[in-house]
């Protein structure tokens, strides 16, 4: 899988401007200093517990001028989830949920659409199609995209640790 991403990012920072319609495009590195990857799960359907990723890496290609042009790669550090509570960590980062000691990231690719980004998510051994939507600011882009447990094979606990995950990644554009 990490060579298979790694050939995925050399493509994606040789993919020439004349694909964008001759505008250049923009690549922005997908890391900790500008960018952040966290969830939100929500215990017995109403507590939210939330948690972010310390290590990942990626990047973000995408026309300036056309935003439902655009492409992504990002690679996920599963064991630096944290969590406002370390047994809750050691819960989600556990064989009941994201099993990083077997599955130890995550990975991410897609490409830009008018509604979104489309792609395909690899976790907990599980790739499946996965989608996000996009709100583009003027200095940052967030995509949001909710999963459902069961789908990647993580189906303990439907009730105390709910059935859904939201997936938010916030990326700095560096624009003003």
């Amino acid at each position: 899988m990490i060579g298979r991403l790694a050939l995925l990012l050399l493509a994606l920072w040789s993919f020439p401007a004349a694909a964008y319609g001759g505008t250049m495009a923009r690549e922005i590195p997908l890391a900790p200093d500008s960018s952040s990857v966290a969830i939100r799960a929500y215990g017995l359907g109403l507590v939210p517990f939330d948690g972010r990723f310390a290590r990942f890496h990626g990047v973000l290609r995408y026309d300036p001028d056309d935003h439902a042009r655009c492409r992504v790669a990002l690679q996920v550090d599963v064991a630096s989830l944290a969590m406002a509570q370390s047994a809750m960590t050691a819960t989600v980062l556990g064989p009941d949920f994201l099993d990083a000691g077997r599955y130890p990231a995550l990975a991410y690719e897609g490409a830009c659409g008018r509604d979104g980004i489309a792609g395909a998510l690899t976790m907990h051994g599980v790739t499946r199609p996965f989608g996000l939507t996009l709100d583009w600011r003027r200095n940052a882009v967030e995509g949001v995209g909710r999963l459902r447990r069961a789908d990647w094979g993580m189906t303990a606990r439907p009730f105390l640790a709910g059935r859904f995950v939201r997936i938010t990644v916030t990326v700095g554009l560096g624009e003003r």
